[in-house]
C-alpha cells in the first residue's frame, strides 16, 4: 500500500486473488504523481490489470481476456470509493464488488484540496442532499458556535455523524447532534455521505442518512499547508495552517496532525441585503424593533409617546423603530486549534493495536445589538410606579419598550473543548476480520452573553422611594428618558451576564467481526455481527436569575441525566445468482435504560440486469432516541420571534382572541421543557435505484435513486403551532397564557411525541472521467437532489402541510429552506503540474408567506446560482500553490422577507460575495 500512500490514491486489491503473488521492494519513478505508469510497470508480468475508479481510487483486478467479461468487470464502477480492508459507509461487510445498495456521495482527498474549503461544515453546506436548518457560523442570533448537517431537510438530530465509521459524542450545548466544528478538515482523508436510513447498521439518529468522516491514516512524510482568504469587500479574512507528519516502522506507523484556523467577522451593515431590518422597499415588512433608544411609552391605548433629546415628549411613530443591523455580526468570527494522533502496532499473529486521539478547542464571538426591554412582556414585575423619581407622568406605566444603548452591544462568547480517544485491537482469524474498540469521548462547552439586564434589579429600580431606596441598596432606573439618560451607576446596578456550561460524555465498547459465512452455488455468503455497550451522559447548567431569564438573553435552564445503551447487530449478503443477484439484510436490537428497547431491520436487493445496468431497492425501519436534553431539560426560556393571529384586524372573529392584540410585538416569552415520558421517533425508509455504467462509454457512470421517508412520533415543541391553535380554535389555553387584554404573557412548550413527516424525492448523479496524453485527466460530475414533497403534520388530527419549495425560518419554528431542486456540477482537470476546477452550485426558487397590512402575502425567493474557480500548480521540490475564487460573479443571496437573520437564509446561502483565497503547501 506504500504506492497508494505516495501517490495519494486508494488502491483496491482483492486479497483472495493476489495472496499468492509477492513483489520485491523496488524504486519506481512517476511524473507528477501519476500512478498509471507505475501500475503498468508493476503488473506487466502478472495476470492482473487495473481499473481507474475515480480521481483517488484504482482497483487491481485479475486480467480477463474475454471482452464481454472485461466489460462486465468495468461495470463495478459506481459512486463509491473503497480502500482494501475497509467497509463502505452503511455496511460492516467487505464486499468484493464495489456495488452498494444505497447511494453514497464521496468527497475524496484530491477534491477536498481543490475546493479550498477550510471547515467540514463549509464543505457540506452546498451538497444537494443538504437542506433545512443546519447551524454554522453563518447563524448569528440563535447560533452557539456549533455546526451541524441536515440531510433531506430533517433536523440535524436525524443525521448521524461518524468518524472512521464510529459514533462520536454530541455537542456540549444540548447534546442534540455532533458539532462539525470539532472535526478538523486538515485531518480528513475523505467524507462519505450515505443518503439512506441506516438504523439497522448504526442505531439511533440515522433516519435521514449518515455522514462518515474518514480521517487520514498511513500518511508517511511531512506536509505543511497554509491558507489565506478574504472577501473582495475587504472583510472575512480567514487563515489556516496545518502540519502533518507520519512515519512507518518495521512493526507499525505513527502520524501526527496539528492545525489552526481563524475566521474574522462579516458585519450585517457591510452588505446591502443585510444592512437594514426595514424591508418595505423590497416588498417585505419593517422588522425593526419597537424597543427604541428614545423609548416607546404607552400611557393608554391611544397615547404612545417617545422622548426627545431635550427630555420633552412627542407621539411615537413607526419611524421611531430601531434598526439593530448596525451592530450585528452576519458571519461570526471563530478560531480553532486541533491535534490528531494516529498510530498502530503489529502484535503478530495477524493482530494489530491501534490508537486514535483527537483534541480540539473552538471559540466564537457573536455581536448582537444592545439589550431591548419590554416591561409588559419580559420576566418579572417591571411596572414603573407612579412615584418613581424618573416618572413625570404621575401614573403607573406598564408598557415601556426601550433599547438600552448605554449598555453597549451584547457579546456572546462560545468556547468548546473536545477530546476523543479510541483504543483497540484488530485482526484476522481465517477469513474473518475482527475489531474490538474502547472509546472515551468528552465535550465541555461554555457560553457567556454580556450586557444583559437583571430583571430582579430592574424591577426594584422601577419602583418608588418606599421600595427603591438607599436602605435596600437599590438604584432608581430611568427608562423614560432619551438615549443616554441611564447613567453609569444605574447600568452597574442592572447589568448582568448569562453563563451556560455543558458537558457531554460518551464511553463505549464495541466488537465487530465480518467475513465469509459460507459458499453457495452463486458465490460467497458474506456476514457481519457485533455488539456495543455505550454510556451517554449530560450535565448542562445556566446561571439564570432565580428561574427568570436575564433580559436580552435566554434562560438555557438545566439538564442532568445519563443512559446505558446495549446493542447487538448482524448483517448478511446472500448471492442468489452468481454475479447478478444479491439479497442483503441487517438487523439491530437496541436497549435503552431510560425508555426501553427497539429492533430495526433492513432488507435490500441488488440485481445486475445487464453487464452495464444494476437495479437496487431497499426497505428499512429507523429510530431516533429522544436526547437527554429532550427528556431532562427544565427552565429554558427565550424571547421567540413569533406571530400572534390576535394582532390582526379580524381578531374579534377568532375564538381564542379577546380583542386585537398589539401588532408592534414580534417577540414572545417562551418556556421550553423536557419530558421524561418521551418515546423514540420512528421511520420507514424506502429506496429504489438504478446504476448505469455503459461499456462503450468508458469512464462514465450514472445513478438515479428514488427515496421516501415516513416519520412518526416526531418530538416537537412548536410554540407557533400552539399560538395558532389557541387563537383560531381557543385550544391550549393552559399553554398559551394571555392577560385580560388578550396579550400573550407566556407560552409553555413542553416536548411531546406529536408530529409526523413524509419526505419523498430523487437523487441523480452522473460522472465522466477521460484520460489522454494530450489533455491529461478530465473529470466531469453532476449531482442533484429533488424533493418531490415534504409533508408535515404538527399533531394528530391536524392538517398536513406540504412544505416543499418553501422557506419558514427556524426562528419561527419552521423547517428552513426546502428547495425542490439543489444541484452542483463541475469540471476538474489535471495535466502535469497543473490542476484546475470549475464548479457551479444551484438552489431553486422558494416561496414564503407573511402578513403585510393585515393581508396574507406569498412571495417568491429567487433561485440562486454561484460559480467557483480554482487553479493549482505543483512546483519542483514538493511545493504546491493554489488560488481560487468563490462566487466568481459576486451573486448576493436572494432576499427573504421572513428571514430573521440578515434578510436571507444563512443556512442555505452565503453572504460573503466574491471571495479570493490562496493556498501554499509543501510535501516531503
Amino acid at each position: 500500500m506504500s504506492l497508494g500512500r505516495q501517490c495519494q490514491v486508494s488502491v483496491l486489491v482483492q486479497a483472495s486473488s493476489a495472496a499468492s503473488y509477492a513483489l520485491p521492494k523496488q524504486q519506481l519513478n512517476t511524473n507528477d504523481g501519476d500512478i498509471e505508469p507505475i501500475l503498468r510497470q508493476l503488473l506487466q508480468d502478472l495476470p492482473f490489470t487495473y481499473e481507474l475508479l475515480g480521481p483517488s481510487a484504482v482497483a487491481v483486478v485479475p486480467r480477463k481476456p474475454e471482452p464481454e467479461e472485461q466489460g462486465a468487470l468495468s461495470q463495478g464502477h459506481t459512486e463509491e470509493i473503497s480502500v482494501t480492508g475497509r467497509m463502505l459507509t452503511g455496511s460492516h461487510l467487505r464486499h468484493p464488488q464495489l456495488d452498494s445498495y444505497a447511494p453514497i456521495d464521496i468527497l475524496a482527498q484530491p477534491e477536498l484540496e481543490i475546493t479550498g474549503a477550510q471547515t467540514v461544515s463549509e464543505l457540506l453546506k452546498f451538497l444537494p442532499a443538504v437542506s433545512g436548518n443546519s447551524t454554522s457560523t453563518s447563524v448569528t442570533n440563535g447560533g452557539d458556535g456549533t455546526a451541524t448537517v441536515t440531510l433531506r431537510g430533517l433536523p440535524a438530530s436525524n443525521t448521524l455523524v461518524l468518524i472512521n465509521g464510529r459514533r462520536i459524542v454530541n455537542n456540549g450545548f444540548g447534546g442534540e447532534a455532533a458539532d462539525l466544528n470539532t472535526i478538523p478538515l486538515s485531518a480528513v482523508d475523505r467524507i462519505e455521505i450515505l443518503k439512506d436510513g441506516a438504523s439497522a447498521v448504526y442505531g439511533s439518529d440515522a433516519i435521514a442518512g449518515v455522514v462518515n468522516i474518514i480521517l487520514r491514516r498511513d500518511f508517511e512524510g511531512l506536509s505543511v499547508n497554509s491558507y489565506y482568504g478574504e472577501a473582495q469587500r475587504g472583510d472575512q479574512q480567514t487563515g489556516s495552517h496545518h502540519l502533518t507528519w507520519g512515519k512507518n516502522g518495521e512493526r507499525g506507523h505513527l502520524m501526527l496532525s496539528l492545525a489552526h484556523y481563524r475566521q474574522d467577522a462579516l458585519m450585517s451593515r457591510d452588505r446591502e441585503i443585510s444592512a437594514t431590518a426595514d424591508n418595505r422597499s423590497r416588498g417585505g415588512t419593517d422588522n425593526r424593533s419597537s424597543a427604541s433608544p428614545s423609548s416607546y411609552i404607552a400611557l393608554s391605548d391611544d397615547i404612545v409617546l417617545t422622548a426627545n433629546a431635550d427630555g420633552s415628549y412627542r407621539p411615537w411613530t413607526q419611524e421611531d423603530r430601531y434598526d439593530y443591523s448596525e451592530y450585528t455580526t452576519a458571519l461570526v468570527p471563530s478560531e480553532r486549534q486541533s491535534a490528531y494522533l494516529e498510530g498502530n502496532l503489529d502484535l503478530g499473529d495477524n493482530s494489530q493495536l491501534f490508537i486514535e486521539l483527537m483534541g480540539i478547542r473552538t471559540s466564537a464571538e457573536t455581536t448582537l445589538a444592545p439589550t431591548p426591554v419590554f416591561t409588559r412582556f419580559d420576566n418579572g414585575d417591571l411596572t414603573i410606579s407612579a412615584d418613581n423619581i424618573y416618572n413625570p407622568f404621575g401614573q403607573e406605566i406598564t408598557d415601556v419598550r426601550k433599547r438600552v444603548l448605554e449598555l453597549g452591544p451584547r457579546v456572546q462568547n462560545n468556547d468548546t473543548e473536545t477530546w476523543r480517544l479510541n483504543l483497540g485491537l484488530t485482526g484476522m482469524l481465517n477469513s474473518w476480520q475482527w475489531e474490538l474498540t474502547a472509546a472515551q469521548h468528552y465535550t465541555h462547552a461554555s457560553e457567556s452573553l454580556s450586557s444583559l439586564i437583571d430583571p430582579l434589579a430592574l424591577s426594584l429600580g422601577l419602583k418608588g422611594p418606599d421600595i427603591c431606596n438607599s436602605e435596600s441598596d437599590c438604584i432608581p432606573i430611568n427608562l423614560l428618558g432619551p438615549s443616554g439618560s441611564i447613567d453609569a451607576e444605574q447600568l452597574d446596578y442592572i447589568r448582568a451576564e448569562s453563563l451556560v456550561d455543558g458537558i457531554t460524555r460518551m464511553t463505549s465498547l464495541t466488537y465487530i467481526a465480518n467475513g465469509t459465512l459460507g459458499t453457495s452455488g452463486a458465490g460467497d455468503i458474506l456476514a457481519a455481527f457485533g455488539m456495543e455497550i455505550r454510556r451517554e451522559a449530560i450535565d448542562f447548567r445556566s446561571n439564570d436569575a432565580m428561574g427568570l431569564s436575564y433580559i436580552g438573553g435566554v434562560t438555557a435552564g438545566s439538564a442532568q441525566g445519563h443512559r446505558i445503551i446495549s446493542e447487538t447487530f448482524g448483517e448478511i449478503s446472500l448471492p442468489l445468482v452468481a454475479d447478478r443477484f444479491w439479497l442483503d439484510g441487517a438487523l439491530r436490537y437496541s436497549n435503552y435504560s431510560d425508555f426501553g428497547s427497539t429492533a430495526n431491520p433492513k432488507v435490500a436487493l441488488r440485481f445486475r440486469a445487464l453487464p452495464s445496468l444494476m437495479l437496487r431497492a431497499s426497505y428499512a425501519t429507523g429510530f431516533k432516541a429522544p436526547t437527554l436534553i429532550d427528556m431532562n431539560q427544565s427552565g429554558y426560556q427565550s424571547q421567540e420571534y413569533l406571530f400572534d393571529p390576535c394582532t390582526g384586524r379580524d381578531a374579534i372573529t377568532l375564538p381564542g382572541c379577546r380583542g386585537q392584540a398589539d401588532g408592534a410585538r414580534i417577540q414572545y416569552l417562551t418556556e421550553y421543557g423536557g419530558n421524561p415520558d418521551l418515546q423514540p421517533e420512528t421511520s420507514d425508509n424506502r429506496s429504489l435505484g438504478i446504476v448505469w455504467t455503459p461499456a462503450k462509454l468508458k469512464g462514465f457512470s450514472a445513478t438515479l435513486d428514488l427515496f421516501e421517508i415516513r416519520q412518526n412520533d416526531v418530538i416537537d415543541t412548536s410554540p407557533q403551532y400552539l399560538i395558532d391553535q389557541n387563537a383560531s380554535y381557543a385550544l391550549f389555553s393552559d399553554r398559551v397564557q394571555r392577560d385580560e387584554q388578550g396579550e400573550i404573557i407566556t407560552i409553555l412548550a413542553t416536548r411531546l411525541n406529536i408530529g409526523a413527516r413524509e419526505v419523498r424525492g430523487a437523487d441523480l448523479a452522473m460522472r465522466y472521467e477521460h484520460n489522454s496524453d494530450m489533455l491529461g485527466q478530465l473529470r466531469w460530475s453532476f449531482n442533484a437532489s429533488h424533493i418531490q414533497r415534504y409533508l408535515n403534520q404538527a399533531a394528530p388530527g391536524e392538517a398536513t402541510e406540504d412544505l416543499v419549495g418553501t422557506f419558514v425560518d427556524a426562528a419561527s419554528g419552521g423547517a428552513g429552506s426546502l428547495p425542490k431542486w439543489k444541484a452542483n456540477t463541475g469540471i476538474y482537470w489535471k495535466k502535469g503540474p497543473w490542476e484546475g476546477g470549475y464548479t457551479v452550485h444551484f438552489v431553486s426558487a422558494l416561496e414564503e408567506s407573511f402578513t403585510l397590512d393585515n393581508t396574507r402575502i406569498t412571495r417568491e425567493i429567487d433561485s440562486w446560482t454561484t460559480h467557483d474557480l480554482q487553479v493549482a500548480y505543483a512546483l519542483p521540490g514538493g511545493l504546491r500553490i493554489a488560488v481560487g475564487i468563490d462566487n466568481l460573479f459576486d451573486r448576493e443571496p436572494p432576499f427573504a422577507a421572513t428571514a430573521f437573520n440578515d434578510n436571507f437564509d444563512g443556512r442555505t446561502y452565503d453572504l460573503s460575495g466574491r471571495y479570493w483565497y490562496t493556498t501554499l503547501a509543501y510535501s516531503l
